[in-house]
């Protein structure tokens, strides 16, 4: 398990502490507390898992923004008018270069999100069994110029451990399932082209390692940035990318046809710490599917499902693993996309983690 560098530490407050901040600048959160004592912090307002947490364990498995670590800095956080990003486990639509990019000639310095979409306008639709939200809004296709109607419905359900029967005993376990659901407005005939598709991800603390087991040796596509070749390597049925935002941000991707539907996280509590922690998303991919986002320079090139981005904004570096689901477009018939997801998180010592990691993905590491 060499080469994670030393990450600055687990997020360690407590799931109670978190929200007692969120409740001091007047934030709504809901916790959810399933039957094997997984926990979710969810931020309904920007639907989003903002923490996810294990029955014997006070730390966050995701990044959260560290301006969410004390009650003044949450406060101005979320007054600020500008994009707030709180961090946890989100959903956002594709294609990037209709909803998020301006200029495709200057991606970066017209890149906005739409406030629509993230935070949103969610809104609570049923608290039992699960915790459910929609956001139902329009967004606008920045360059076809043309707003689109759709609803956003996520719901949040129980995910066993999938290595509860395997024997593998003293290690911390977390997990929920994830279905989410798009619905695109009919009857536009100005919009009957227009595929749009749902794009989940986690943002995880950094440095660590994203791990894609593939089919086959696979060279992922780099969207923006830099990554050096030591850091980035496609062996014959993996990608390994070690993230330590050393070399700024920058973002790859990996068609659907390579992928077999996982990827994993690995990075340290703390620096030092023989304790480990190994995020894995578990999602179904569909080669035949309509995969639409497209490197920003290329929009000919779909089919794409899975990227990982390594983000570095002055002090504020974290890690994403992402990925995309078969779009829907607005005609009827074509205009919902279901899909549900796992997220299975693990903490132990090392030779644990190094078990899970050969079960869930089959690597050695």
């Amino acid at each position: 398990m060499d080469g994670e560098g030393a990450a600055p530490g687990l997020n360690t407050m407590t799931m109670h502490k978190l929200q007692n901040i969120l409740d001091s600048a007047d934030e709504t959160s809901r916790t959810a507390v399933f039957e094997d004592g997984s926990s979710l912090l969810v931020l309904p307002g920007s639907g989003r898992v903002l923490g996810l947490y294990a029955p014997d364990s006070s730390g966050n498995f995701f990044w959260t923004n560290p301006a969410l670590e004390s009650r003044r800095t949450a406060s101005s956080f979320f007054k600020s008018e500008k994009w707030r990003n709180p961090g946890g486990d989100r959903t956002w639509l594709a294609p990037e270069i209709e909803i998020f990019i301006g200029d495709l000639s200057n991606p970066m310095g017209t890149y906005k999100v739409p406030v629509e979409l993230d935070p949103g306008k969610w809104r609570i639709a049923a608290k039992k069994p699960c915790l459910l939200i929609e956001n139902k809004t329009n967004i606008f296709l920045r360059n076809l110029r043309k707003n689109i109607r759709l609803e956003i419905v996520k719901e949040w359900k129980p995910a066993p451990n999938p290595l509860r029967n395997s024997g593998l005993k003293e290690i911390a376990y977390a997990g929920y399932e994830q279905e989410t659901k798009l619905e695109l407005a009919t009857g536009n005939k100005t919009l009957a082209t227009q595929h749009i598709g749902i794009w989940n991800l986690i943002q995880l603390p950094n440095p660590g390692r994203m791990i894609i087991p593939t089919y086959s040796k696979t060279e992922p596509r780099i969207i923006f940035g830099k990554i050096p070749r030591s850091k980035l390597n496609a062996d014959r049925n993996l990608v390994n990318w070690t993230m330590d935002g050393e070399d700024g941000s920058a973002k790859i991707s990996i068609k659907a046809g390579e992928l077999t539907g996982r990827a994993g996280y690995l990075y340290r509590s703390c620096k030092n710490s023989a304790t480990w922690n190994l995020v894995i998303r578990n999602f179904a991919v569909n080669p035949s599917g309509e995969y639409i986002d497209t490197p920003w320079n290329d929009l000919s090139d779909r089919g794409y499902a899975f990227q990982a981005c390594s983000v570095t904004d002055g002090t504020v570096k974290f890690n994403e693993l992402e990925y995309h689901v078969p779009a829907a477009a607005a005609v009827q018939g074509r205009n919902i996309s279901c899909d549900r997801s796992q997220v299975w998180a693990f903490r132990g010592d090392s030779a644990k983690i190094a078990k899970v990691a050969e079960l869930l993905l089959g690597i050695c590491i």
